[in-house]
């Protein structure tokens, strides 16, 4: 096998996570990703990761190599894309880490057009709203809703989505509708908290263009969108959720908008992957496409 195909292979190891996945991606034998990059080694005189039976993952001289290998790699493809006589096309496995809700009630039921227009695209998604180790999971990129920790990961912002407060007909019922602030002593909240144990409840609301908090109760506390959406047309609580989320829910009647005048500041929405300065044009196609899909389901600011 020739050299640039070995930096080739050893390219698409580290984006898939494993030597199957990459053998998947390349229609190739495992067996021969496993010698492609033992070849590699042997001419480099050096160990480029380290394996388990599960993953790979790189050791420092891989790390270092990966960005030189990168550059050779688009190197060599611009050079021959002078000479290809059709457009470039998008094509390989992409693996899209996205939050449950988002996957489920946007990004899935629009996939087909995605696949239509881009047919050599293999798509994974997983669905979490968990922060994940993109490098150990095979994790191509992710999507997340939030106000994100430093990282070394690129983050690119792809809008903002407004959060609304709602309640279920039958907790209103219960505990009547709250007007202003002072209402909120006799209410409680669904509590959501990524980890578990949680914090104690709180409630967000901008007033005079401040962002401010007030501690509330709770009966409940979920860690993902799902069960906190259920609680809440269940009665146990209010909830600040982004508007998108719940918009069937409010047209049905099973939720109702509440306290207006006191929402939660917007929440970011971003795409997140490894740091590279070249991407692969299916990463590059599908955060374009993403983009413009959420733009039609109520997030703004793209870009």
């Amino acid at each position: 096998m020739d050299r640039i195909r070995q930096v080739q292979v050893f390219i698409q190891v580290m984006e898939s996570g494993n030597f199957t996945r990459a053998a998947e991606a390349l229609s190739i034998p495992r067996s021969t990703v496993s010698t492609t990059i033992q070849a590699l080694e042997d001419r480099l005189e050096a160990q480029l990761l380290q394996r388990t039976t599960r993953q790979v993952v790189p050791t420092h001289d891989g790390l270092q190599f990966l960005e030189a290998a990168q550059t050779l790699v688009d190197a060599f493809e611009a050079a021959e894309s002078i000479f290809r006589q059709r457009p470039q096309q998008a094509e390989g496995r992409l693996h899209v880490d996205i939050p449950s809700r988002i996957g489920r009630r946007i990004i899935i039921p629009a996939l087909p057009e995605f696949l239509k227009q881009n047919p050599r695209v293999k798509l994974e998604f997983s669905m979490n709203d968990r922060i994940i180790n993109m490098l150990t999971e095979g994790v191509d990129c992710v999507i997340r809703v939030g106000h994100l920790p430093d990282s070394e990961l690129v983050c690119k912002k792809l809008g903002e989505i407004e959060v609304i407060n709602c309640a279920s007909p039958i907790y209103l019922a219960q505990r009547g509708t709250p007007i202003s602030l002072d209402d909120m002593g006799g209410h409680i909240l669904v509590n959501y908290a990524v980890n578990l144990p949680a914090l104690a409840a709180e409630w967000e609301y901008v007033e005079d263009g401040r962002q401010r908090v007030m501690k509330m109760q709770s009966a409940i506390t979920v860690d993902n969108a799902e069960a906190y959406v259920a609680s809440a047309k269940a009665g146990m609580g209010i909830i600040q959720v982004p508007k998108f989320d719940v918009q069937d829910d409010l047209e049905s009647g099973a939720l109702v908008q509440i306290l207006e005048a006191y929402k939660a500041p917007s929440l970011p929405i971003s795409l997140l992957y490894p740091s590279r300065r070249n991407l692969p044009l299916r990463l590059r196609v599908f955060q374009s496409w993403v983009t413009e899909l959420l733009s039609k389901h109520g997030v703004w600011g793209n870009g």
